[in-house]
């Protein structure tokens, strides 16, 4: 035991109120540290882990060298290993391949004795020797009940030998039933060479093999296309899109097998009489204090493990997953209406997403006291707080009930009463993202920038939008170098005093329509829907860290492209929609638009990729702020020049964020410390266990255009900050100071610190500390930012 709970052990002393979001939750806060975003990080402790207080870290900052040993390991040493698994398990694999020639079936004492008989070749020839595999084989027979499409009777033969005849075997055993008399599938495949182990967050029970063949054989009407064959109401492309294609469950189990339906496989463990194994999952949100610590429900959590309640339960209750589970378009597009009917409207299927009573863990909920200590965003809320806000709890409602006894008036309206149908509670989409015909709000609440002029330092922005009742608000910033990183980000504060708040005093180059200004100036022609806003760029007070202002950072060149930002909001009915964000790079020196600066054509990130999981990017993690649609949106708040807010050893930079928080690095770690909750505690341990979706982290391609995840190019990616540690007893990784380090070691180097963070291995983190600081820059900064600004000079001015 490695992880959280071994360097946080001992009583918990007091619960506290507060919840810890597991997903991408609450990083739009901002701290004001020395003028900028982000919380303000811990001083660092000097002469500690490497970086010697005593140089000049300026004069230490030097070029990365990562390039001379790793130039391609994005290509090569991580995509090209996730592209062997993939390639090689597409059309029943091209180096290995498995198929069934017949059975047999024959009384036995006790049940009936199988024999499966089966070929596989490995490049082209008759395999050898099964045993040279190294992947252990599986084979299932499963029966078959067309008339209810009902698998029972599953049973795993185990035994396989060679018939003397070269590639073929005899796979054989003693089952209950006679496959030969019911309609039965077979089902089995065989893997070798695992190509990814130990990786970055990689769960020991998935196997990822660059070889990998299915093979299936069914009788009557088990069979694909057969009279009363199954028929999944899933589609295999709703996983596809965030597990990658093909889809392997444990990255080795196919939905897809030639000769039987889709998901019939699946069946072949996920029968419909099996008893679940996973009753953790309901009782950790049912009872999250008695799951942590431990102790025996007394309720009954038994279930069928079924494809559905499998998916549903471990997406909606162990998974940190990216979109609302309400969302069931995801997984059934097409298909809804035949989801969505009363025949589904059932205690299983509700049970299936919903905690039943969700003990301490009730959301908050306008006009009442319901909320618990527990509550988790992005959780689908207990059944008996949704009854209990109807004012309709016991009698009326439990979990052993008839829904549709109640729910099934054909006339009643929608919403009316307790006799509103399964379609007044469930869309099939979330509501935050699209109507009820699917229809994306994001596609119809819009907004785009028109114009974009300059004269002298007065940059004016036209900007509409296609309903004069969004509210808009226009973000600038302003590239450093030629780099695609902001040295001024919008929601940077300045050195005035001129827009005191809670959080700092600074102005920032943030505006919306209405309010007032020492930066902005609004048109007397601007109107709701079609406005027209300038900026006075020599009206931002220069901070201590960045002493030049605008004109003079422009006419020495280390300022010569803003973007600017127009983030919509909009709300419907009470919820606040999730829009989309547009973007225009603008050339200060030509005074005209540019196409394409890092995005478009030139992007690194495909912003359709984001949406695959997260269906409409910023939802899960910022509410209806309008900040989807284009990932350099995202780059006015995340900025490299702002350490973690969240996350230490980290840089609010976007690429530092996002690998961090998809290699499952916990939020706040240092509140979680203090609080010393069970449940809190159990959370963060079980999130750290994590994996990517695609079962290793390695799918560069995943987020990434193919081609621009190496080692990144110094010329235009700034140098950056690194948060300090936290600072948390009883474990093994001390205190880091916050750390002015290079692109490659912020951005490479994210996904690397968290195994080494969540695994608690100081003696991993410091040597790679180390290696940066010996192959590149890693030194330590101090509280005015001297060094990180000196740093970033020094090593952009390399490349002017």
């Amino acid at each position: 035991m490695n992880r959280f709970n071994v360097f946080k052990r001992g009583a918990w002393l007091v619960l506290v109120m507060f919840t810890l979001a597991f997903a991408l939750g609450a990083c739009e806060g901002d701290d004001g540290a020395n003028g900028q975003d982000g919380v303000d990080g811990a001083d660092g402790v000097d002469g500690q882990d490497g970086l010697d207080a005593g140089s000049d870290p300026i004069a230490a900052a030097k070029l990365e060298s990562c390039a001379t040993c790793h130039g391609d390991v994005g290509t090569d040493g991580h995509q090209a290993l996730y592209d062997m698994y993939t390639d090689g398990s597409a059309d029943a694999g091209t180096n290995l391949t498995l198929a069934f020639t017949g059975f047999t079936s024959v009384a036995a004492a006790t049940g009936f004795d199988v024999t499966l008989t089966i070929e596989i070749t490995q490049n082209g020839l008759p395999l050898v020797n099964i045993n040279n595999l190294a992947m252990a084989n599986r084979f299932y027979v499963t029966r078959y009940d067309g008339a209810g499409q009902y698998f029972d009777g599953n049973q795993r033969i185990r035994t396989v030998a060679p018939t003397g005849t070269p590639g073929e075997f005899i796979v054989s055993g003693n089952i209950v039933f006679d496959p030969s008399a019911v309609d039965s599938q077979f089902f089995g495949y065989v893997g070798d060479e695992q190509v990814i182990i130990g990786d970055v967050n990689y769960a020991a029970h998935m196997g990822l093999y660059n070889n990998l063949a299915s093979a299936a054989l069914a009788t009557g009407s088990a069979q694909a296309g057969a009279p009363g064959a199954y028929a999944s109401l899933a589609n295999v492309e709703g996983c596809e899109t965030c597990h990658g294609t093909p889809y392997m469950k444990h990255g080795n189990r196919v939905p897809r097998v030639a000769g039987l339906p889709d998901f019939a496989a699946c069946k072949s463990c996920h029968y419909d009489d099996r008893t679940g194994g996973h009753e953790d999952w309901q009782y950790m949100v049912d009872e999250p204090f008695n799951w942590a610590t431990d102790v025996p429900s007394t309720a009954d959590y038994s279930y069928t493990a079924n494809i559905m309640n499998d998916v549903h339960m471990s997406h909606a209750m162990e998974f940190p997953y990216p979109q609302s589970m309400a969302n069931c378009a995801t997984c059934h597009a097409g298909k809804l209406d035949q989801i969505i009917t009363d025949a589904n409207f059932t205690a299983e299927t509700c049970m299936s997403c919903h905690p039943v009573q969700g003990i301490d863990a009730w959301p908050e909920d306008a006009g009442t006291t319901l909320e618990g200590m527990y509550a988790q965003p992005h959780r689908a809320p207990p059944l008996q707080f949704l009854w209990t806000r109807a004012g309709m709890d016991q009698p009326f409602h439990n979990a052993t009930a008839n829904c549709v006894s109640c729910h099934s008036d054909p006339d009643g309206p929608p919403g009316t009463g307790f006799a509103s149908r399964f379609e007044v509670h469930h869309s099939g989409y979330d509501p935050r993202i699209s109507d009820d015909t699917g229809q994306r709000y994001a596609d119809t609440y819009t907004v785009s920038i028109d114009q974009v002029t300059l004269a002298g330092n007065l940059l004016t922005v036209n900007f509409s939008s296609s309903d004069p009742t969004i509210a808009p608000e226009l973000l600038i910033s302003l590239y450093g170098y030629d780099s695609k990183q902001f040295l001024i980000a919008s929601h940077s504060r300045d050195g005035s005093d001129l827009c005191p708040s809670s959080r700092g005093d600074g102005c920032r180059m943030e505006f919306e329509p209405g309010d007032t200004s020492p930066l902005f100036t609004e048109d007397a022609a601007s109107v709701p829907g079609d406005w027209m806003v300038t900026l006075d760029m020599a009206a931002y007070v220069p901070t201590t860290f960045l002493p030049d202002d605008i004109p003079t950072l422009i006419a020495n060149g280390d300022i010569k492209m803003a973007e600017i930002t127009v983030t919509p909001e909009f709300e419907l009915d009470d919820v606040e929609l999730g829009l989309n964000a547009v973007t225009q790079s603008f050339d200060l020196g030509g005074s005209v638009l540019v196409d394409d600066y890092f995005k478009g054509a030139n992007a690194t990130v495909d912003t359709a990729k984001c949406n695959v999981c997260h269906d409409q990017l910023a939802v899960t993690f910022h509410g209806g702020s309008g900040r989807g649609g284009d990932i350099v949106a995202c780059k006015n708040c995340h900025v490299p020049t702002s350490p973690g807010s969240h996350l230490e050893m980290a840089s609010r930079s976007i690429e530092s964020y996002v690998h961090a928080i998809h290699s499952f690095q916990p939020f706040d770690l240092d509140d979680v410390a203090a609080a010393d909750d069970p449940v809190e505690n159990a959370r963060t341990a079980l999130h750290m266990e994590h994996t990517f979706p695609n079962f290793t982290i390695t799918n560069c391609e995943a987020c990434h255009v193919a081609g621009t995840f190496n080692v990144p190019d110094q010329a235009q990616s700034m140098p950056g900050v690194l948060r300090a540690s936290w600072d948390i007893a009883d474990r093994n990784i001390g205190n880091v100071p916050e750390a002015v380090t290079g692109p490659a070691s912020r951005a490479c180097g994210a996904c690397h610190r968290v195994e080494w963070i969540n695994e608690d291995l100081a003696g991993d983190l410091a040597s790679f500390n180390a290696h940066t600081e010996s192959f590149g820059t890693y030194v330590e900064n101090d509280d005015e930012d001297t060094v990180l600004y000196g740093v970033i000079d020094k090593i952009m001015s390399l490349f002017q």
